[in-house]
């Protein structure tokens, strides 16, 4: 697994934005309308740092329970070769998978899957 980006909840992303241009981080790309993870999306950059600025539509009632209104850091990203094996393996370390595989267009359409770990906190692996 390879570290790939910190995802941040938001209920506002022109905010976010503005807050993280604060710290020298700028808009990678374009926004992105997921319509099969029922978010938006915008990449932010600082050096090495990758940041996914995540805006969960209404409709999106998994996200928006964890969410409450608030704005904050809720998964780490890896790139994985091989999807399947490492959910088996997360599996195996008592992580429960909370969104099966499914295509992302922040990724080209590449497969994702997120798994929760047993303090709450969220992983997304991303097919490399």
């Amino acid at each position: 697994m390879k570290f790939h980006h910190i995802g941040y909840l938001t209920t506002n992303l022109n905010n976010s934005i503005k807050e993280f241009k604060k710290i020298n981080y700028k808009k990678k790309g374009n926004l992105i309308n997921d319509k099969n993870l029922l978010v938006k999306i915008q990449f932010i950059l600082n050096s090495n740092n990758i940041i996914e600025l995540v805006k969960p539509y209404k409709k999106n009632y998994s996200l928006l329970k964890i969410f409450k209104n608030k704005n904050y850091a809720y998964h780490f990203a890896y790139k994985v070769k091989n999807l399947k094996t490492s959910i088996k393996k997360l599996k195996k370390n008592n992580f429960k998978i909370i969104v099966n595989p499914v295509p992302a267009k922040a990724f080209n359409n590449k497969k994702v899957a997120f798994l929760k770990m047993k303090n709450g906190f969220i992983i997304e692996l991303i097919e490399s």
